[in-house]
C-alpha cells in the first residue's frame, strides 16, 4: 500500500503519525509506504525555521501540540507526547545541538527562556515538527517507510487499469493507492483593484504585495524613512510591523505595562489602515491550565437537539445565543471583581433561566457603564472619536492590554472573548450539521459572527498591542482614520491612501502591502493541484442553494462531511482522495488551528477519523 500526503505542516504530520500508530496496532498492511510531498518540506510554507525569528505564534506554547491524548474521542490507538511548551524544555536542547538548523543560537535561547503563558515564535513551532518528523522515523515499523519530496504537486489523476491516482510534480510523476490532501492559505487570482494595483507598479517601479504569507514579504527596497502603506490592521499586519521595526534592531524598553520603543534608525514610516480602523484585539493572558474550559449554559445538547428536531434555528438567534454564553462568564468574573453584594449564584442561575437574559442584568445593581456592550466591542469607531490621533489610539490600545492582562479566568472582558475559542466544537456543530437556512449561513454567520470572531478573538499576543502603542508615540507607526482608501496617484506616481473620515490627511508611498493572507476561494485559487482538481471535475467547490434558487459558494472545496474524501463535479464521492483543512474552509469551520492538548481537539479527530476510513478499507 501506498499513501501520498500533500502538505507536510502540523495536519499532514498528524495523518502521518496516525497512519504509523494504526499501522503498528493492526498490522494491516504487508508493506505501507508514506511519502509527504511538499515544496517547502517539513513544516510546510507558514513554519520554516529560516523565517524571521522575531515572528511569534499566536497561540500559547502549552496549547500547540502534534500528539493525541486521553480526551481525544477516537477509535485509533492514543500515544502520547510532549506540546511546544514541554517539548522546549525537555528535547529542544538536544535536538537542536544536534542539527544544523537556521536561528539554532536564538532557539535554544528562547527554548529556554519560554514559558507556558507566553508566545513562542514560529521558528520554534517549526524547530517541533521537524523533531516529530524524526520521531515519526524512530516510530516506523519494519512494515513501513516513510520519506518526503520537495516539490510542488500540479495535478493528479485516477488511472482505470490499476484503481490507483497518478501524481506529476515539477520533477517526478508517480503512482499511489490513497491520498491525503491537507493545503493551506494560496495566492488567488487577482481582483480588478489588484490588477490595475499591479499595472502601476510596473509603469512607475513601485513595490505592490498582493495577498501573501507575511514572512515572505519582501521589503529590502524599502529605505529609512520611506513611507510603507499597510491595508489591514490584522495579523499579517502585525507581522509587516515587527520586521520593519524590531527586525530593522529597534527594541523595547518596559515601565510598568507600558513600552517605549527605541529605533534603530532605519525604520520606514508605516502608515496603516483597514475599514475599521482598528487593529485585532489583543489575546488574553492566559491563566487556564490543561484541558481547562469554560462550558456552554445556552447552547447545550438539549439546545441542539430542540433545533436539529425543528429545523427552526435562526441566524439572530444563534448570535444571541452565543453572545449569551459570552456574557455569562463576563457578569461571573465582574460580579467576583466588582460587586461582592451581588449574590453571584443567583444572578448567574436567573439569567441562564430568563427569556430575556439582559433583562435579569437591567433589573441589577450593575451600572451600566459595566454592560458587556456588543456594539461597543464590535464597531469601536462609533464610541471613538478622532483615532487618527495618535493619542487617542494610543489611549485605546492601552486601554486593550489592561483588558488583556487581567486574564482569561479573572478579567471580565479577557474571560468573555476566551469563549469565541473554548466553543469552537460547539460552533462547528452548527455548520457541520447545517442547522441554519441557506441565507443565513451566508449573510449571518459567515458575515457578522465571522467578522466578530476574527476581529475579537483570533488577535495578537498583548505584547504586540503594547508594542504598537510604542510605535504611535515614536511616531514610527501612523492608523489612519476608518474606511481606508488605496489608489494610484497620477501625479506622484506614487501609492495614496486616506480615511474616509479624515480625507484631508493624505499620504504616498511607493510602497503598497495587502497586510493579509488570500481568502479562500476555491475557483479563483492559484494553487495548480487545486487547479487541476477542479478543471477535471475530480473536485468541485462547494455551492449552496439560496431560497430563490440562486447558488452562492462560501470558498471551500466539497467534502463527504463523513469521510472527508473529495466530491467530484458529479456530486459523487471519490474514492482514496481525502481533502481537509483550509481549502475546506466554509464546508467546515475554523480550519487553521493548530491541535491543541486535553481538549478533544477537532484536527486530532479529523485525521484519526480520515486514518480510520483507510483502515477499515482493508
Amino acid at each position: 500500500m501506498d499513501i501520498v500526503l500533500i502538505g507536510a505542516g502540523p495536519r499532514g504530520l498528524v495523518a502521518t503519525e496516525r497512519l504509523i500508530e494504526w499501522q503498528r496496532q493492526t498490522t494491516s498492511f504487508d508493506q505501507l509506504n508514506l511519502t509527504l510531498v511538499d515544496p517547502f518540506g517539513i513544516g510546510g510554507r507558514v513554519w520554516q525555521i529560516d523565517q524571521p525569528h522575531e515572528l511569534l505564534m499566536n497561540t500559547n506554547p502549552d496549547y500547540i501540540t502534534l500528539f493525541t491524548d486521553d480526551s481525544v474521542q477516537m477509535d485509533g490507538p492514543i500515544v502520547t507526547g510532549p506540546n511546544l511548551f514541554e517539548w522546549a524544555h525537555k528535547q529542544a536542547p538536544k535536538f537542536l545541538f544536534g542539527h544544523s538548523v537556521a536561528n539554532r543560537a536564538a532557539l535554544l535561547s528562547e527554548a529556554a527562556a519560554l514559558f507556558h503563558n507566553g508566545y513562542a515564535s514560529r521558528s520554534l513551532f517549526g524547530a517541533y515538527q521537524l523533531w516529530f518528523y524524526q520521531y515519526l522515523q524512530d516510530r516506523l515499523p519494519a512494515s513501513m517507510t516513510l520519506s518526503v519530496v520537495k516539490e510542488q504537486v500540479s495535478s493528479l489523476r485516477h488511472i482505470d487499469e490499476t484503481n490507483r491516482y497518478l501524481l506529476k510534480t515539477n520533477s517526478q510523476r508517480f503512482q499511489t493507492d490513497n491520498i491525503i490532501m491537507a493545503l493551506g492559505h494560496y495566492e488567488n487570482d487577482l481582483t480588478s483593484e489588484q490588477q490595475q494595483l499591479l499595472d502601476f507598479e510596473d509603469e512607475n517601479d513601485l513595490n505592490y504585495t498582493t495577498p501573501t504569507q507575511p514572512q515572505e514579504y519582501d521589503f529590502h527596497t524599502v529605505k529609512a524613512g520611506e513611507t510603507v502603506i499597510l491595508r489591514g490592521l490584522g495579523l499579517s499586519f502585525f507581522d509587516a510591523v515587527t520586521m520593519l521595526t524590531q527586525g530593522r534592531g529597534g527594541h523595547f524598553t518596559a515601565e510598568g505595562n507600558k513600552l517605549t520603543y527605541h529605533p534603530s534608525g532605519i525604520e520606514p514610516h508605516i502608515v496603516a489602515g483597514s475599514r475599521r480602523g482598528f487593529p485585532l484585539r489583543a489575546k488574553g493572558h492566559n491563566q487556564k491550565g490543561y484541558g481547562e474550559l469554560d462550558h456552554p449554559h445556552f447552547l447545550t445538547a438539549d439546545w441542539f437537539d430542540h433545533y436539529q428536531a425543528t429545523g427552526s434555528l435562526t441566524g439572530a438567534r444563534f448570535i444571541e445565543q452565543f453572545h449569551h454564553e459570552a456574557e455569562y462568564v463576563y457578569y461571573d468574573r465582574l460580579l467576583a471583581l466588582k460587586y461582592p453584594q451581588i449574590n453571584a449564584d443567583e444572578f448567574l442561575k436567573a439569567f441562564v433561566a430568563s427569556p430575556q437574559p439582559s433583562a435579569v442584568v437591567f433589573r441589577s445593581p450593575i451600572i451600566e457603564s459595566d454592560y458587556l456592550n456588543w456594539d461597543q466591542l464590535v464597531n469601536p469607531s462609533e464610541f471613538v472619536a478622532d483615532s487618527d490621533q495618535p493619542e487617542i489610539m494610543a489611549e485605546y490600545l492601552q486601554t486593550d492590554v489592561e483588558a488583556a492582562l487581567a486574564g482569561t479566568k479573572t478579567g471580565p472582558l479577557t474571560s468573555a472573548l476566551e469563549m469565541f475559542r473554548d466553543l469552537r466544537d460547539v460552533v462547528r456543530r452548527v455548520v457541520d450539521n447545517q442547522l441554519l437556512r441557506a441565507e443565513d449561513y451566508r449573510n449571518v454567520f459567515l458575515g457578522q459572527f465571522n467578522n466578530e470572531n476574527s476581529y475579537l478573538s483570533v488577535g495578537p499576543p498583548e505584547s504586540r498591542i503594547a508594542e504598537l502603542r510604542a510605535l504611535i508615540n515614536a511616531g514610527i507607526v501612523t492608523v489612519l482614520g476608518p474606511s481606508m482608501v488605496v489608489e494610484p496617484d497620477l501625479e506622484s506616481h506614487q501609492f495614496a491612501t486616506w480615511s474616509k473620515v479624515v480625507p484631508d490627511k493624505r499620504y504616498e508611498a511607493k510602497c503598497l502591502i495587502e497586510a493579509r493572507l488570500p481568502a479562500v476561494t476555491a475557483s479563483h485559487s492559484r494553487n495548480p493541484l487545486l487547479q487541476n482538481l477542479l478543471e477535471t471535475g475530480i473536485a468541485r467547490a462547494q455551492t449552496i442553494t439560496m431560497e430563490d434558487g440562486t447558488a452562492f459558494e462560501p470558498g471551500g472545496i466539497d467534502v463527504n462531511m463523513t469521510t472527508n474524501e473529495l466530491i467530484n463535479r458529479s456530486g459523487h464521492t471519490v474514492t482514496g482522495l481525502y481533502f481537509w483543512g483550509v481549502p475546506t474552509e466554509g464546508r467546515h469551520w475554523f480550519t487553521t488551528a493548530s491541535p491543541r492538548p486535553g481538549v478533544n481537539d477537532n484536527l486530532l479527530r479529523t485525521a484519526d477519523a480520515t486514518i480510520a476510513q483507510i483502515f477499515k478499507q482493508q
